[in-house]
């Protein structure tokens, strides 16, 4: 499907299941978000337009660097009503998605992680010990 075509469907996206001003965010963010498939855009519209819902009646302004901070993501998966686990986690992923493409700016950089030294192998007397109790 050519870019436009998805461009096209964001832009004409109407949900009956959210207030227009989170229709109008949801656009707004899928749309910067540039998603390759019309599926995918489906997708990233729904999370948007859910997210939306949320955060507005709390008094939060529909604006990208308000609703996609990660501490708003976090707190609408955590606490959104009527939603299973993995709808929870796929909204989590999708908006995170967007708020990396939309506002990269309050994307959490990854914490290194340690690294370790692989353990020693066993000995030959170690592995002859273990042979020994399996026999046994």
């Amino acid at each position: 499907m050519a870019a436009a075509d998805v461009a096209g469907y964001v832009a004409c996206w109407q949900p009956v299941s959210v207030p227009p001003q989170a229709a109008c965010f949801a656009r707004q963010v899928a749309g910067a978000a540039v998603p390759p498939t019309r599926a995918r855009a489906n997708a990233l519209l729904w999370a948007a337009a859910r997210l939306a819902a949320f955060g507005i009646p709390l008094g939060l302004d529909p604006v990208p660097e308000v609703l996609l901070h990660p501490s708003v993501i976090e707190r609408f998966a955590a606490s959104a009503p009527g939603l299973s686990g993995s709808a929870r986690r796929t909204l989590r992923t999708s908006l995170r998605f967007i708020a990396c493409r939309v506002v990269p700016a309050l994307a959490p950089v990854d914490t290194p992680l340690p690294r370790e030294r692989a353990k020693a192998p066993y000995s030959p007397a170690e592995i002859a010990g273990y042979l020994a109790l399996a026999d046994a």
